[in-house]
C-alpha cells in the first residue's frame, strides 16, 4: 500500500505523535526519577525530538518529501512555541 505524499498528512501526522509521546510521557513520569512537578519543560522537548528523527527519514531515505516538509514544518512551530513557553 502507497502513502499518499501530502502536506496536510504530515501536519496531522506530526500533531498525533506529538500529543500520543506527551501523554504517555505524562502518565508514567510519576513513576521514573524525572518528576512533572520540578521542571515540565523536558516533556516538550522530548516529544518532539521524534518528530524530527522522522521527519528526516520521510524527506531523505523515504522518499516521501510533502509529508516530511509538513512534519517539519509543525515540528519547527513547536519548538518556537516550546521556546516561548521555557523562556518567558
Amino acid at each position: 500500500m502507497k502513502i499518499k505524499d501530502n502536506f496536510w498528512c504530515g501536519v496531522i501526522l506530526s500533531v498525533v505523535i506529538f500529543f500520543v509521546l506527551y501523554t504517555i510521557i505524562t502518565i508514567f513520569a510519576p513513576f521514573s526519577y524525572f518528576s512533572l512537578t520540578r521542571d515540565s519543560s523536558w516533556v516538550y522537548i522530548v516529544s518532539l525530538i521524534p518528530n524530527l528523527l522522522l521527519s528526516r527519514f520521510m524527506l531523505v531515505k523515504w522518499d516521501l518529501e510533502s509529508i516530511g516538509r509538513g512534519m517539519f514544518f509543525t515540528t519547527l512551530i513547536g519548538i518556537i512555541i516550546v521556546m516561548y513557553i521555557v523562556l518567558r
